[in-house]
């Protein structure tokens, strides 16, 4: 039941800040190119771990995204970054093991970003 109530929360939130995040991504007036916003991702990825990472467990979790996604301080570029991690968060989880002595809870590691970003990195070079 708490799985389906924060997809319907993550559901409402991408419902009301699409627009947001299309002006932050899409804007004509904006020439970065695909690398260039990856490595923006990155960037906040990395600079903004330690505030989404809320209970300091060392994991970034849907909650945790979705609490700034819905922050009125959080920016819409920040929210596009947010929405970027929430769209990609089993593959970015899954990019590091964390072995087998411990536990890989729902969630990012500095870790999984790491090896996350350099994988994409290389792929698009």
């Amino acid at each position: 039941m708490l799985a389906l109530s924060m997809i319907k929360r993550w559901e409402k939130s991408m419902s009301s800040h699409e627009k947001g995040f299309e002006n932050a991504w899409f804007s004509r007036q904006s020439n970065l190119n695909i690398v260039e916003h990856f490595n923006e991702i990155k960037t906040y990825a990395y600079l903004a771990f330690d505030q989404l990472d809320e209970d300091k467990n060392g994991y970034i979790d849907q909650n945790e995204l979705l609490n700034a996604l819905d922050s009125p301080r959080t920016s819409e570029r920040e929210k596009s970054f947010i929405l970027f991690l929430l769209s990609n968060q089993e593959a970015i989880a899954e990019a590091f093991n964390e072995g087998d002595d411990q536990p890989d809870p729902e969630g990012i590691s500095r870790n999984d970003l790491e090896a996350y970003f350099k994988l994409i990195s290389e792929l698009i070079g």
